[in-house]
């Protein structure tokens, strides 16, 4: 098997074990009955508003699948830490673990920096890492014992060059984040995209766009690309693009497809801009529909990004499938299982993953209608 390298160089910093809350056991179930796992996800900051989401896709889905006899006579549990959408807490959350709470698996990160500043921790450890939603190109390469169900972001940076240039854009600004995630997707548009590039980044701390969208508008570009990490900054972006007079096309990343405060609130703006968007999307089948529809009854709302609600329900199902039928302390062979996988009948359909750890997903490109989002003919 060919192995994978350590892409992401990061310093592993002092665990501090005073005052840790989670045991490795706290649902007071007896051990030998339990198989726990780990779950790095933002339960804070702005990446909250997918992080929770993902924790509460995840913990139904736990549920179910306890309810309906576990695996193989085993309750599943997940001890989850709060990654903040950063390097620095996803790696602090992956030592404590991996170190304090002995887990074979870690469910996360979410946002890529978190996955990126895992790996490290777990790859050392051999600990299986599985995201359901990080993105970014730097993931593919992050370890041998790290994989997910979301694409990467080199398909959406390619479908999004590709249509600025049947677009006819010559120019096209980009406003963008400075995270992994954001990075990535930017640098794979970059490599895509015919024309030329007038770039802005701002740091994640950083909340007014002002000054750089009056660089923007001066510079004259024929669109504008959004290319935030977050929910939050995406809504300030559009604030701050109307109250300037923004009046060219618009495309952005996946981060737009689901914020639905955002739509509603600038759906007027964002469809006289013909905003488009990348996103990976699963097809329409009665899993996901029926999911959601437990989802809204248990949290009293539908889970606003269905696409990660997707990728995590295959995620949790494919562990499930392969606890099943390996050990759940021999990580080498739940790894091996793992690259194995050639035939998951999910909710994306059939999956498998290459010699990378990636997914066989790809993104696709929408246009928002007034309402939400429609596929493109690409």
């Amino acid at each position: 098997m060919t192995k994978k390298f350590i892409a992401y160089g990061l310093g592993l910093c002092t665990l501090i074990l005073t005052g840790c809350q989670n045991v490795a056991n706290p649902s007071g179930n007896n051990a030998e009955d339990t198989i726990t796992i780990g779950g790095i996800v933002p339960l804070t900051g702005d990446g909250a508003v997918y992080g929770v989401m993902t924790q509460n896709v995840a913990n139904l889905r736990v549920e179910e699948i306890n309810e309906s006899g576990g695996i193989n006579g085993k309750k599943l549990e997940i001890i989850w830490e709060d990654g903040k959408c950063t390097p620095k807490d996803a790696s602090l959350a992956a030592q404590k673990l991996v170190n304090i709470d002995k887990v074979n698996i870690i469910f996360g990160g979410t946002c890529s920096g978190e996955t990126l500043g895992a790996a490290p921790i777990t790859e050392k450890a051999n600990v299986i890492l599985f995201s359901s939603v990080s993105t970014s190109p730097e993931v593919t390469n992050a370890g041998d014992f790290v994989f997910r169900t979301a694409p990467s972001d080199s398909s959406q940076g390619k479908v999004l060059g590709n249509y600025a240039n049947k677009s006819g854009f010559n120019t096209v600004a980009l406003l963008s984040e400075q995270t992994d995630y954001a990075v990535g997707v930017a640098g794979a548009f970059k490599d895509n995209f015919d024309g030329e590039i007038i770039e802005e980044t701002y740091l994640s701390t950083e909340s007014d766009f002002k000054t750089r969208i009056t660089k923007i508008k001066a510079s004259d570009p024929d669109a504008l690309f959004l290319n935030p990490q977050t929910p939050p900054k995406f809504e300030i972006m559009l604030k701050q693009l109307q109250e300037q007079g923004w009046d060219k096309p618009i495309i952005s990343n996946e981060i737009s497809t689901g914020n639905i405060d955002a739509r509603t609130k600038y759906a007027d703006f964002l469809k006289e801009r013909g905003l488009v968007a990348a996103n990976f999307v699963a097809p329409d089948n009665s899993e996901l529909t029926q999911f959601v529809e437990r989802y809204e009854a248990k949290f009293g709302n539908k889970p606003e990004y269905i696409n990660y609600t997707a990728s995590t329900l295959d995620g949790v199902g494919i562990l499930k499938r392969v606890l099943e039928n390996t050990d759940s302390e021999n990580t080498e062979a739940i790894r091996d299982t793992l690259y194995a996988l050639q035939d998951y009948e999910g909710v994306f359909g059939t999956l498998a993953f290459d010699q990378n750890g990636d997914v066989n997903i790809t993104h696709s490109l929408f246009r928002f209608n007034g309402e939400d989002f429609e596929r493109l003919e690409e």
